[in-house]
């Protein structure tokens, strides 16, 4: 019986693509309740049914173009159902339809062997029908400014990455293009993003949660963005919130690698470090977010939303981050004994992660002593918050810069107390 439970058996390869066309099936079935009227063939047991036929259709690999055939068949089926519905019941849309070809591959995928495949597509399948209202509701405040600066952000990102270089250009094996223009790409999505979270959410809400969700990534590409922002703007105050949160975010992030990926000389009094200094970060935040006015979610920002695309002050930080590159560069070869501390200190500029990871991994390598390496660590960590002030000072306005100054000076502070006391 044992054999049963294989994801490669027959069996289990049938219960699972039944089980997600069941799954599919149920939400139709639930919508077809608010609509009692409105009949569909479509429902739980032929969307189960559908997704087990192109499992089975996969059983016999002699006749491997059974799914083909297969699929011929239903196609025909969904076309009359289509047919039926735009002539007799006036009906508009082939979703139905298109769905039930999907939910027949989705059965497919899991009987070759790509369940995880299989399981994306059905969860993709899912959220379109879950969110129709939603999407509907987006596309009809959609402008043609903001569809054009998608297809603009997407061009970018996407034509470019093939023309450019994947190795270093430069004689110290550091700058590497393909990577300076993710960056800068990565600053420009926050950006987009942040512009339709502030639309959709008001300023109180989107800002804070792109703040949270954009240092995930990079707390750097966060407050590049929303510095730039904020120079247009009037609410300074919910823009530093957004980046005291991504400063706090990134501060957590630091703690979590300590914690799951430092092993034993990591853990301890260091690691009060990071979570003191996001602790401060969060208060911090919290005390900027009280100081502004009426609800988290405003239906109309208070900030004016010009461009959803913007790629110059991604530039602008593009050619910090190069310089700052080839300064690590330099200094990594000619600071000597040094040279771990002015690394850490140049990586703080731009990504502390790099530093965080590699030096846990001398650490255990017995390349470095966990004392150079907490160090080091410490001097990254104080690095990236207090570089900060430099992008907003590049990008934002006086008024973000003076508050932005303050709050990070407190945040450092704290941190060099804690690590000293520890």
């Amino acid at each position: 019986m044992l054999e049963f439970f294989t994801l490669d058996h027959p069996i289990a390869e049938l219960a699972i693509a039944a089980l997600l066309g069941g799954f599919l099936g149920l939400r139709r079935e639930i919508d077809a309740q608010d609509f009692p009227k409105k009949r569909s063939f479509m429902g739980f047991r032929t969307m189960t049914i559908l997704a087990s036929m192109g499992a089975v259709s996969t059983f016999f690999p002699e006749i491997w173009f059974l799914p083909a055939i297969f699929f011929a068949g239903i196609a025909a089926l969904v076309a009359i159902a289509y047919a039926h519905g735009s002539f007799a019941q006036n009906r508009i849309g082939i979703t139905t339809e298109l769905s039930a070809l999907l939910t027949f591959w989705i059965g497919v995928l899991v009987g070759i062997g790509e369940p995880f495949s299989a399981v994306m597509a059905a969860l993709l399948l899912a959220s379109l029908n879950a969110f129709k209202d939603h999407l509907h509701d987006f596309a009809k405040i959609l402008t043609k400014k903001e569809w054009v600066g998608a297809l603009e952000l997407l061009i970018l990102s996407i034509v470019a990455l093939p023309f450019l270089p994947r190795e270093p250009v430069d004689p110290w094996g550091a700058l590497v293009p393909l990577h300076v223009w993710i960056l800068i790409m990565l600053i420009s999505g926050i950006g987009f993003f942040g512009y339709f979270f502030i639309k959709f959410f008001g300023a109180r809400g989107g800002i804070p949660l792109i703040g949270f969700l954009g240092s995930i990534v990079s707390s750097t590409a966060v407050t590049t963005s929303l510095a730039a922002q904020e120079k247009k703007s009037r609410a300074t105050k919910i823009f530093v919130v957004g980046i005291l949160i991504a400063l706090a975010t990134m501060q957590i992030r630091v703690l979590a690698e300590l914690i799951f990926l430092g092993g034993e000389h990591f853990f301890g009094k260091f690691l009060w470090l990071p979570a003191a200094m996001a602790i401060a970060s969060g208060l911090t935040a919290w005390h900027f977010f009280q100081k502004t006015k009426k609800s988290i979610f405003q239906p109309k920002p208070k900030i004016a939303l010009e461009q959803p695309f913007e790629i110059l002050p991604a530039i602008k930080f593009g050619v910090i981050f190069v310089a700052v590159l080839l300064a690590l560069a330099l200094g990594q070869k000619y600071f000597g004994s040094s040279g771990v501390y002015a690394a850490a200190f140049f990586s703080g500029i731009i990504d502390i992660d790099a530093i965080v990871l590699s030096s846990m991994e001398s650490v255990k390598l017995g390349e470095m002593s966990p004392e150079i390496a907490k160090n080091a660590i410490a001097i990254a960590l104080f690095v990236n918050t207090l570089i900060k002030i430099m992008f907003v000072a590049t990008l934002g306005s006086r008024k973000l810069l003076k508050k932005i100054t303050l709050a990070t000076l407190a945040i450092t502070a704290t941190g060099v107390v804690v690590f000293i006391l520890v």
